[in-house]
């Protein structure tokens, strides 16, 4: 049986950091071989600081895979979808590598990054280290609980693994999407909380979904269940805020047993899907309403393959 990134399913963490790389041409066999044992780096450090919970996602890039390797390649893996919007301007980067290190201590992030880095040099060039951290217990910096409705327990390995029967090579593997986005906390915070909220679609304190008529169709909550309160959301997300001096917002990693699932449910939050068409009160120009606060400037699109596909697509003979 094929076994997953244990970072994939993993509970949240305290902090987050995030490694995008590019990988140099012709160094493909040695770039296999270096990612099978990237797993193995972070479990010896999770036994080593076991308080720390430590755990890692390795992904590659839409456009790095058949490079990387030729073989074979994930149903449906494209790059970042709808890369050009009108009602929302996404920036993508072409990262061949992601890998995500999560933990309860900063300390033993920076050391797992460290030795990532030494491991993969000097066959990649590091293109961004980007750090997330947990706020007031879970809560976004809008001052809202961040994605109350995320899936649980069985549900949650449902949605993000590959199904070993419609993709047996790629079984317990995972689409996965990152996404930066930039707030604008400066007007955000002028609103009265009961403008939030119905932007949110979702009460401040509780985090539980507003009801008719304040839960407006285009809220940031309803848009994430394809407009259907009953609807349970799609992706399992991995959010971290983070904050500079002069900027600050949300790391957004969103994982998917399939890439349609990533497809639907942030095309119905820009208003493009032909769904939308027809339903009450639609028009072309509805999205979701907490797009008018935010922006993006990073988006990108990986699979994180199992790690039993790591260890096989290492050796020398590819089986």
């Amino acid at each position: 049986m094929a076994r997953e990134q244990l970072g994939i399913c993993a509970e949240a963490n305290l902090h987050a950091s995030y490694l995008l790389f590019n990988a140099l041409e012709g160094q493909e066999a040695v770039m296999r071989q270096k990612l099978a044992r990237v797993p193995i780096l972070l479990a010896r450090l999770a036994e080593h600081f076991s308080e720390a919970q430590l755990t890692g996602v390795v992904a590659i890039g839409a456009n790095y895979w058949d490079s990387l390797y030729p073989g074979a390649r994930p149903q449906g893996l494209q790059a970042f979808p709808f890369a050009d919007n009108d009602n929302l301007a996404l920036a993508e980067v072409w990262a061949d590598l992601f890998v995500v290190v999560r933990s309860d201590r900063l300390d033993v992030n920076f050391i797992a990054c460290q030795q990532i880095c030494q491991l993969l040099k000097p066959d990649v060039d590091l293109l961004e280290q980007l750090q997330g951290f947990r706020y007031l217990d879970g809560r976004d910096l809008t001052g809202f609980i961040d994605a109350p409705q995320n899936p649980k327990g069985s549900r949650k390995r449902q949605l993000t693994l590959v199904d070993p029967i419609t993709q047996p090579v790629f079984a317990a593997g995972s689409y996965l999407y990152l996404q930066r986005w930039h707030y604008d906390l400066v007007h955000w915070q002028q609103l009265e909380i009961s403008q939030q909220e119905e932007i949110m679609g979702v009460s401040k304190i509780e985090g539980t979904l507003l009801q008719p008529p304040r839960l407006h169709p285009n809220s940031h909550a309803l848009t994430s269940r394809l407009g259907k309160a009953e609807n349970l959301p799609p992706l399992v997300t991995q959010n971290m805020p983070f904050a500079e001096q002069n900027s600050q917002g949300l790391i957004n990693l969103s994982y998917a047993s399939e890439p349609d699932s990533f497809n639907r449910q942030f095309g119905f939050q820009l208003g493009c899907q032909p769904s939308r068409q027809g339903e009450p009160g639609h028009s072309a120009n509805q999205y979701d309403l907490f797009f008018d606060y935010c922006h993006a400037d990073l988006c990108a699109a990986f699979f994180a393959p199992s790690l039993s596909f790591l260890e096989m697509a290492c050796r020398p003979t590819g089986k």
